[in-house]
């Protein structure tokens, strides 16, 4: 059997539809890990721009407020 690749002293074989089928499923694999190490790098950076964003709009609105509580009071974020 001709193995998927570049392989030289192979490559006028033809390969089966076993390794075919298997070098594809290698290739799903890893399409789908790095899928979702993405999706995790992208998350963790979304929540931390998000508190980043209310924390500087709460600084903003604090200047003019006592407290915390009654800063968040007045913040309707939509996220």
């Amino acid at each position: 059997m001709a193995a998927i690749g570049n392989n030289y002293a192979k490559r006028q074989e033809k390969p089966s539809l076993a390794d075919f089928n298997k070098a594809w499923s290698n290739t799903r694999k890893k399409a789908i890990q790095q899928g979702q190490q993405l999706r995790a790098n992208l998350t963790s950076v979304f929540a931390t721009s998000v508190t980043i964003s209310q924390q500087q709009t709460v600084n903003a609105i604090q200047g003019s407020y006592s407290s915390t509580a009654s800063a968040m009071a007045r913040v309707n974020i939509l996220v």
